[in-house]
């Protein structure tokens, strides 16, 4: 016999295998159908990559075959007229209605109408003249004006809600790339990977705060996505990390000089054995992994690419005061939102000539009042400009403050290497020789524009076990220290100012029976870096403690009892911080044990049976001992495990969406959305229209066309045709898609048939051939089948076809023969301008059904053929026969050979 350890071992081994195996082929059946999809949304530009088994790599098209996508919604029209525009096509409109153009909104994130810091309000008000309001909970939003609407009529946007806007926008260009869904569910917070579709990382600088980090999240639940969080410059490290090894570690800083600030981000790269992760890896697999470590990190929130356009957009705004001031209805170009979107614009351009050129001139056609501007600015002007603005040695600063933050000098780093679209600028190459970056340490060997966006998606993948690729294990840095304040005042940094992953910080509070409070909110030390934001983050209320220890309590029990409460903080999304879990541990006591503790651990005392013949002697007080110790044993190895409410409640400028909230934007969003298809729905069925119109009016004057019909069918068609055309002149522009639908079939079902008769024409005589060659065919295949069977039958072989089956495609022939015939005739006698007798249509679909058959009694094998059972056996008896005769002759032979050889001679 098998020992049981044995047989234990075999099954163990035998489920390790099936698990394995089925692992294996849950992970072939799920690697065709999911993909990352990173986010990099800047303040000018939004990009996407996608990360797809069987997709090549790359970053998202837009609409129009570009690489990315301007962060912009603008709105055009009203009611039904309605429309969203977005990318390049919204900041267009913004020269034509700057009022409805919502640019750069990133800005106000997280933002309230409170804030200390009223830079970046000012700042985003400023680009198009948006009108700025507070929200419902005092966050900033925007206003929707228009001339023909009163004031308590205006529409009124979140910042996420437009955020979220550009994100679905972006969101769906990804979805038609993949050619599926972005997921949406996370189980237990992640999901990588696990139910197929598209996982989502959004891009985020690492100086955002709580409030933005929460406040963008948001923007992309509203979106439909439940994305991670990355830093931009981790994203970028990721990226510069993949094409590369590090035998020896290597510390980088990368500066990323971008439309809306400046960040500067040292990262050390490095090569480590870690363990495998995979579920299908038995025992512990070691391997080497790029290790991405974020050292330090500094910024400046005001040195931007924006913060140059706006720059020359007020010098040319300057020149064109002074020289047209007079003629302008209005104190100052300033004050035209429309003429001010337009010189942003220029702006822009004349920052990129200037890039490459000592000079620009600026030509702007109809700047206001009808006036053009004409004028020119040198590189030299320029830079003194952005001096005197105070943002020169803004775009130098974050470099000092990263190496401060990183411990570092620059002789520690071994390059400093550019991002961002801004780099490109001289004055701001110039800040890096100002901050003492010798020109042998800056390095341009990643893409400026999409290192991010590819780090991304990258980041996101490294979660996931079943991509196949270069194992790398990032860690982000949040630069401000998170401690928790205790109600009792003590104070402890739960979450220093360095490098780590999403982990769970564990509290243990010991002996605690009552229900209690306490704070997170940004250290002390990390106040001067939060430009206006508030240190609060948010109050947390742990309750169930006093309810569940009630019965204790007032048993007074408590003393029997240790408590223990665990809670664990996570920062997920990363940099927002949350109690994912709450739990309370009772353990008895020694001591004596009363009915209220043996009842909160669900002890119960055994019943003792009545004894007939001895009542209250002392054999019942002994047992009755026995039973009492034996449970006060078995208590003591009792413990009982509680889950506890812990309520957050947002404090400072943190403000989540609540729920209704959230529902409410979704729904807001989502009526937007379905407005817009509802339009795009309207107009491609009055386009369709207006084509079939002009189309008609063709046909009617077509020789080819005119030959089929009769005059009074064409006049109905042109008097029709211009009905429409009339209709669609007074009242097509207010009608439904259900309307234009009606009024083409109206007109459609006067142009169909003379159509149908102008096909018909030409496709007849080939048509009339072919069939007539497939009857041919058809009884040539009778006729051979039935010889074929006939002589099957005579040598008692198989036969592929039956005589059913030729009988029946015998008689379909005949009646197709017939039916044709007929059908000819009648043709013979009708005029083009009638409508056919036989349809070609009709003819394909006869002819593919005895060719369908055919072809089957073709492919169909010759059975094998059963040898008659009377033949059977009198060959059988045959051979019985012959082997009697053999035998006989084999003894004749033996008996001749036995013989003396004497009686031979």
């Amino acid at each position: 016999m098998v020992p049981r350890t044995e047989l234990r071992k075999a099954g163990s081994v035998a489920s390790l295998a099936c698990f394995v195996m089925l692992a294996l082929s849950l992970f072939t059946t799920q690697s065709a159908a999911m993909g990352v999809v990173g986010f990099d949304k800047g303040t000018e530009w939004t990009k996407a990559s996608l990360v797809k088994p069987g997709l090549p790599f790359d970053v998202v098209l837009g609409r129009d075959s570009k690489r990315k996508i301007q962060s912009c919604v603008a709105f055009k029209g009203w009611g039904l007229n309605e429309e969203r525009l977005f990318s390049t096509d919204a900041c267009s409109h913004a020269t034509r209605d700057p009022l409805q153009t919502f640019y750069s909104t990133k800005f106000l994130l997280g933002r309230g109408m409170e804030d200390k810091d009223a830079a970046a309000r000012e700042r985003y008000s400023s680009i198009y003249g948006t009108q700025l309001t507070a929200s419902e909970k005092g966050k900033c939003a925007v206003k929707r004006p228009h001339e023909k609407d009163d004031s308590s009529s205006v529409p009124v946007f979140s910042a996420e809600e437009l955020i979220g806007m550009e994100l679905e926008y972006v969101k769906e260009l990804a979805e038609e790339t993949a050619g599926e869904k972005v997921t949406l569910v996370l189980p237990n917070g992640f999901n990588i990977g696990s139910f197929g579709g598209l996982d989502t990382v959004i891009t985020v600088p690492a100086f955002f705060t709580a409030a933005e980090r929460q406040a963008i999240y948001d923007s992309a639940l509203l979106a439909g996505m439940r994305p991670r969080l990355v830093s931009d410059g981790a994203a970028v490290a990721v990226s510069y990390a993949q094409t590369r090894t590090f035998p020896k570690p290597e510390r980088h800083l990368f500066y990323d000089s971008g439309a809306g600030s400046t960040r500067a981000t040292v990262v050390e790269f490095s090569t480590k054995t870690i363990t495998a992760d995979s579920i299908i890896s038995i025992g512990t697999t070691q391997k080497e992994a790029t290790i991405v470590d974020v050292l330090g990190v500094g910024w400046d929130r005001d040195a931007g690419g924006l913060a140059l356009d706006l720059v020359i957009r007020d010098k040319l705004a300057s020149d064109f005061d002074s020289e047209h001031a007079s003629g302008l209805s209005t104190a100052s170009v300033r004050d035209n939102a429309r003429a001010m979107a337009r010189l942003l614009k220029e702006a822009n351009r004349v920052k990129h000539i200037l890039s490459a050129n000592e000079f620009a001139s600026s030509n702007v056609e109809g700047v206001a009042d009808d006036i053009d501007l004409r004028t020119s600015i040198d590189r030299e002007t320029f830079e003194r400009d952005v001096a005197a603005a105070g943002l020169t040695e803004k775009f130098s600063a974050p470099i000092a403050k990263a190496l401060k933050s990183a411990g570092l000098t620059l002789d520690d780093i071994s390059s400093v290497v550019l991002v961002g679209g801004s780099s490109r600028v001289p004055l701001v190459q110039a800040a890096l020789k100002d901050a003492g970056v010798p020109d042998s340490k800056i390095a341009q060997n990643v893409n400026a524009d999409e290192a991010a966006v590819m780090g991304a998606a990258f980041y996101g993948a490294t979660f996931n076990p079943q991509f196949r690729m270069k194992d790398i294990r990032a860690y982000d840095l949040i630069p401000y220290p998170v401690r928790i304040k205790e109600a009792d005042g003590r104070e402890e940094v739960i979450y220093p100012a360095k490098s780590y992953e999403a982990e769970g910080v564990v509290r243990h509070y010991n002996g605690i029976t009552e229900d209690f409070t306490f704070e997170l909110e940004y250290d002390q030390s990390a106040v001067d870096l939060l430009d206006g934001f508030s240190p609060k983050l948010a109050k947390v209320e742990v309750t169930g403690i006093s309810e569940a220890l009630k019965d204790l309590k007032e048993t007074n029990q408590l003393g029997s009892v240790e408590t223990f409460a665990n809670l664990t903080i996570v920062s997920r999304p990363l940099g927002t911080y949350i109690v994912e879990s709450a739990l309370l541990t009772v353990k008895p006591k020694p001591g004596g044990i009363a009915g209220a503790l043996k009842s909160f651990f669900g002890v119960s005392t055994p019943k003792k049976e009545p004894n007939s013949t001895q009542t209250g002697g002392s054999n019942d007080t002994v047992e009755a001992e026995k039973d009492s110790k034996i449970q006060d044993q078995d208590l003591l190895t009792k413990e009982r495990v509680l889950k506890l409410t812990a309520r957050s409640i947002p404090q400072g400028d943190v403000r989540p969406f609540t729920g209704e909230e959230q529902k409410r934007s979704k729904d807001r969003l989502w009526l937007l959305s379905q407005s817009a298809s509802r339009k795009a729905a309207r107009e491609e069925a009055l386009n369709v229209l207006e084509a079939f119109i002009y189309r008609a009016r063709d046909l009617v004057y077509d020789p080819a066309f005119e030959a089929v019909s009769k005059p009074a069918e064409r006049d109905a068609i042109s008097a029709k045709a211009d009905e429409l055309s009339s209709w669609v002149s007074d009242g097509g522009e207010t009608a439904d898609t259900a309307q234009l639908k009606l009024k083409k079939a109206s007109l459609e079902s006067l142009v169909k048939p003379l159509q149908t008769r102008l096909d018909q024409a030409k496709m007849r005589k080939s048509a009339f051939e072919n069939f007539a060659e497939t009857l041919r065919k058809g009884n040539v295949f009778v006729q051979e089948a039935r010889a074929n069977l006939t002589a099957a039958l005579k040598a008692n072989e198989g036969s592929k076809y039956s005589a059913t089956e030729l009988d029946s495609l015998a008689n379909t022939l005949e009646k197709d023969g017939k039916w044709f015939e007929q059908g000819v005739e009648l043709q013979s006698k009708r005029t083009p301008d009638e409508d056919p007798a036989i349809l070609v249509e009709d003819l394909e679909k006869r002819a593919k059904k005895v060719n369908d058959t055919i072809a089957r009694l073709v492919r169909r094998r010759i059975p094998k053929t059963r040898p008659d059972k009377k033949k059977k056996e009198e060959g059988k008896k045959e051979k019985e026969k012959e082997k009697e005769k053999e035998k006989e002759k084999e003894k004749e032979k033996e008996k001749e050979e036995s013989k003396p050889k004497h009686e031979e001679l």
